[in-house]
């Protein structure tokens, strides 16, 4: 059967993803509740992560902590601090060293590093080849770490497991109406583009060269993904509450499957509830451009 594909990108995005990183210093640090504060930087963006690195000389550093940016108020962004472990060894001594006022922060870690989420091959290869500032690691990594995990449902750990271990910074979800990109450690919305994307075919639970993931007996995960979408907008929803733009997009996604009219018709149309909900929203108005995917023949 011939794929039919057409991919339309007509939005400009909420927000502009970098795609390297950028660099500042620690101003204040509380301990009791574990942040640091930064001055803010344009590039800054709720749920963005990053590390602190300490300077032992110009040629010797180490990472102390991960870091992801909770909170942007005038020129302070303040920053909630986790452990690293990905080089924990339990056979050698571990040092004592805590973040102090001038070490080195780095926000945006590994955004040159994407895994898209794709519900067939052909838009995988369309929206990578789109979007060639980022090395795209491809799903068939994540699915061996689903097929590890016995998980054919993905889990946002899930996704944060496989990018810690394979150094990727985003991941971006291919949807009918939208791409969608967060931060992997986060799940926090990064970028939106929306997209008209017209396709005869759906690999569950997404686009990958392995024939199966394995599954768990029970357990969350554990269960065959059974509608791309839904499952996907709904995991985003949920690590995504006060995002309102994702969810309207949830709420009318489900209310689009009961028979009521699209979410896009929603979004696009030029009447005074829409109107009136565009003056309230937090989220920038989608805006109609030119670019445009041309179909393989």
């Amino acid at each position: 059967m011939r794929l039919i594909l057409f991919i339309t990108l007509f939005s400009t995005y909420l927000f502009a993803i970098i795609t390297s990183p950028v660099h500042t210093t620690v101003n204040t640090i509380n301990e009791v509740e574990q942040e640091i504060t930064i001055t803010t930087l344009p590039q800054a963006q709720i749920g963005m992560y990053g590390a602190i690195v300490h300077w032992f000389d110009a040629e010797h550093s180490i990472a102390l902590s991960w870091v992801e940016v909770t909170h942007i108020e005038g020129t302070t962004t303040t920053l909630k601090m986790s452990p690293i472990y990905a080089l924990e060894q339990s056979a050698l001594p571990s040092g004592k060293w805590t973040p102090h006022v001038g070490d080195e922060v780095i926000l945006g870690y590994n955004y040159h590093r994407a895994l898209l989420i794709a519900p067939n091959p052909s838009v995988y290869k369309k929206v990578t080849a789109y979007h060639p500032e980022r090395k795209w690691v491809h799903p068939d990594i994540f699915a061996t770490t689903l097929s590890t995990n016995g998980h054919p449902s993905p889990l946002t750990e899930d996704f944060s497991q496989a990018c810690r271990a394979n150094n990727i910074g985003l991941v971006a979800f291919s949807f009918e109406k939208s791409l969608l990109t967060v931060d992997c450690h986060s799940f926090k919305i990064m970028e939106n583009k929306s997209t008209t994307i017209e396709s005869d075919e759906t690999q569950l639970p997404f686009y990958t060269r392995l024939n199966t993931i394995e599954a768990n007996w029970f357990g969350d995960g554990s269960d065959e993904l059974t509608d791309y979408t839904s499952y996907y907008v709904s995991l985003l929803a949920q690590n995504n509450p006060d995002n309102a733009w994702i969810q309207e997009y949830a709420q009318n996604s489900f209310e689009q499957e009961e028979g009521s009219s699209s979410w896009f018709d929603f979004w696009s149309s030029d009447d005074e509830e829409v109107e009136a909900f565009e003056e309230t929203s937090e989220e920038p108005r989608l805006i109609e451009n030119d670019d445009e995917f041309i179909p393989d023949e």
